[in-house]
């Protein structure tokens, strides 16, 4: 049975967009967007008749949150993780409301449960954090439960912004170590098809679960070999080695470089994101299929 009315925090951003065309186009589900008071957002004009808008207090507090989740079944939340605090009242006020699913924001790059990831970029520990509240608010009411989506890097928006170190521009790539190592990433789309298919069919199987999903499993030589192949130039190559640059990033990352905070997610989603070997791999649960690396490195590359 599907989780009816969903209520989306982030529905303007890269990947609060993409999920709410899923879930608008999906014909499922009563769709609320949240947002601040102070925020100008306002639905596109082919949203507006589908879908609420409701309003929070712009410090995201208890009491304001609790009132506009009440009634909702879902929430998906698309916010960045800057303030952890937020996240726990997310999660506090929807078990308060009586939410029966949350979908935290938990997406990309790396296993908020690794160890090294969360030594390296401390958005990893606050994200685990949240995962463990989300536990415990499903420990104490068996009517409530969370659903974490883990994706890998978001590779249509990592190649337009250069996240991945494809440089589209300038055609030339920074490749670690041998450029073998397969880490699975998926497009924004994908993740928002993930979404659905979670909150679409309330199984037992997806409840208080990490689920790794993918587009595809590839190396950045395979990836590297699909932009030559849509771009038809041959790229110039940076090769790195990988702990060398690890090294070099968490230094500046320390003195307060966000750029290299950016480049440490990178390197440590392609070295430890192969979520083909995890036991959470979910993609026949979901009824999902791997996508064409060709043709989504093509439209990428078309769309620039």
């Amino acid at each position: 049975m599907a989780l009816k009315k969903v209520a989306l925090f982030g529905a303007n951003g890269n990947l609060g967009t993409e999920i709410l065309k899923a879930l608008v186009s999906s014909g499922h589900f009563e769709l609320t967007a949240i947002k601040r008071e102070s925020s100008p957002y306002s639905l596109p004009p082919a949203f507006s008749s589908t879908v609420h808008i409701k309003t929070v207090d712009d410090s995201l507090s208890a009491a304001s949150l609790e009132a506009v989740l009440r009634g909702q079944d879902a929430v998906i939340v698309s916010i960045p993780l800057r303030d952890p605090a937020q996240h726990l009242r997310i999660a506090d006020a929807a078990a308060a409301a009586g939410v029966r699913r949350v979908i935290p924001a938990d997406y990309g790059s790396c296993d908020s449960d690794s160890p090294r990831a969360q030594e390296l970029v401390p958005l990893f520990k606050h994200k685990a954090d949240v995962r463990a509240r989300l536990q415990e608010l499903a420990d104490a009411d068996a009517d409530f439960a969370w659903t974490s989506l883990v994706c890998g890097h978001f590779f249509d928006w990592g190649l337009r912004e250069n996240f991945l170190h494809f440089d589209l521009q300038n055609r030339r790539a920074d490749v670690l170590d041998h450029g073998k190592y397969r880490s699975s990433t998926a497009t924004l789309a994908r993740v928002s098809e993930a979404i659905v298919a979670v909150l679409a069919d309330d199984k037992e199987t997806t409840r208080n679960k990490v689920l790794f999903i993918q587009s595809f499993c590839v190396s950045q030589l395979d990836v590297l070999a699909a932009l030559e192949k849509a771009t038809g130039v041959k790229w110039e190559l940076n090769f790195v080695e990988s702990e060398a640059f690890i090294e070099e990033k968490r230094v500046k990352a320390q003195a307060g470089d966000r750029e290299a905070v950016e480049d440490l997610v990178f390197a440590l989603g392609a070295l430890d994101g192969n979520w083909e070997t995890r036991e959470g791999f979910s993609m026949e649960l979901l009824g999902l299929e791997n996508e064409d690396l060709d043709e989504v490195v093509k439209r990428v590359v078309d769309s620039q």
